[in-house]
């Protein structure tokens, strides 16, 4: 399952990934400041880190639009922003 995570709906989407084995994690838009502690794959989208000035910890990846859109038409999405 593909989570797209927004800041303002952090807590409740994070909570949500602890309980899913097979989680792929996107930040978007706000979320870019976000540090998650979560088993499982973290990204974030690189115009949103670039717009916001952040710097990306090592464990999170940067992806484009581009990949996020191919991500939505290969997995199930669950919205958190």
């Amino acid at each position: 399952m593909l989570y797209l995570i927004d800041k303002p709906m952090a807590e409740i989407a994070l909570r949500t990934v602890a309980g899913d084995p097979e989680a792929h994690v996107v930040l978007i838009q706000d979320g870019v400041y976000l540090s998650p502690d979560v088993d499982a794959p973290v990204a974030a989208v690189g115009r949103d880190v670039d717009v916001r000035g952040v710097s990306l910890p090592p464990d999170i990846d940067r992806i484009s639009y581009d990949d996020v859109v191919q991500n939505l038409v290969e997995q199930e999405v669950k919205s958190f922003v």
